[in-house]
C-alpha cells in the first residue's frame, strides 16, 4: 500500500469510506516510530525507547519505540500482523496523520489509498454529512497527538540543554557468534542525571520528566526482547 497522503477536507472526502486493516502492515519495513510522553509508561513495557537526531535538524532529537534491530526490518509484524499488546499513537492513528499547511498550521491528513467511494468499511460521514464516530475519534486522537508532540519537544529540548543525552550504541549477538551495533541512538547517561544539582532535579520532577526519564531507562531492558525475536525470526 503506497504512503500518499493528502490534506483532509469536508468538501473533498464526504463521500468516502475507509476500509480498516487493524494488522497495520504498513509499518512492516520500520524499525522505530514516534512516540509521545502520554504513552511512555505503556511503551515502556513493550518496547525499547530511545531519542535519534531529526534526519533535518541535528539539533533536534526524536523519542522514539525501537521496533527492530535492523533498519528496514521490524521484528514484531508476524505473518502480515503487528503483533503487540500495546499499539502506539502514531501507529493506530492510520490511515491518518498531521501535516503542515503553507501557513505552517498543524492539519490533518489521510493516506488517499486507503479511502473508496464504494461504501467498503467505515463511513467517514454519515448520512447528515456530519462526521461519524470514527473521524470524530480520529480527530479527538490526532488533537491529542499534537498537543503531545508539543511537549516531547519541551522534554527534548530540555534533555539536550542539561547534556543528559549521550549516544547508545547498542551491542547485540543473535546466538550465531556474529557481533553486530546499532549506531544512531541517544539514551539518558544515568551518571550525568545523578550529577544533576537538587534545582535541576526538582525542576524535572515538578514537570514529570523525572518520571518520563525513569520510563524510558526501564525500557532500555526491552532490547532482549527485541534479540530473541530476531534471533526466532532467523
Amino acid at each position: 500500500m503506497s504512503e500518499v497522503y493528502e490534506i483532509f477536507s469536508v468538501d473533498q472526502h464526504q463521500n468516502y469510506h475507509i476500509d480498516i486493516d487493524i494488522y497495520y502492515p504498513h509499518i512492516a519495513s520500520q524499525h522505530v516510530i514516534n512516540v509521545i510522553p502520554s504513552e511512555l509508561a505503556k511503551v515502556a513495557l513493550n518496547f525499547p525507547i530511545c531519542f535519534m537526531k531529526s534526519s533535518n535538524n541535528e539539533e533536534r532529537f526524536l523519542m522514539v519505540a525501537v521496533l527492530g534491530l535492523e533498519a528496514g526490518k521490524n521484528v514484531f509484524m508476524k505473518k502480515g500482523k503487528f503483533d503487540s499488546i500495546y499499539i502506539p499513537q502514531h501507529i493506530s492513528k492510520y490511515p491518518f496523520s498531521l501535516a503542515k499547511g503553507e501557513n505552517g498550521d498543524v492539519m490533518m491528513a489521510v493516506n488517499s489509498s486507503a479511502l473508496n467511494d464504494e461504501q467498503e468499511g467505515i463511513a467517514l460521514f454519515n448520512a447528515n454529512g456530519e462526521p461519524s464516530d470514527y473521524l470524530r475519534s480520529k480527530q479527538a486522537q490526532l488533537k491529542n497527538i499534537a498537543e503531545q508532540e508539543a511537549m516531547s519537544e519541551h522534554f527534548l529540548n530540555k534533555l539536550r540543554e542539561l547534556g543528559l543525552l549521550a549516544e547508545f550504541p547498542f551491542k547485540y549477538d543473535l546466538g550465531d557468534g556474529n557481533k553486530k551495533q546499532i549506531l544512531g541512538l541517544y539514551a539518558v547517561d544515568r551518571d550525568l542525571l545523578k550529577s544533576l544539582g537538587d534545582d535541576d532535579l526538582l525542576m524535572l520532577q515538578k514537570n514529570g520528566m523525572l518520571e518520563a526519564i525513569y520510563a524510558h531507562l526501564m525500557s532500555l531492558g526491552q532490547f532482549q526482547r527485541l534479540i530473541n525475536l530476531s534471533a526466532d525470526a532467523i
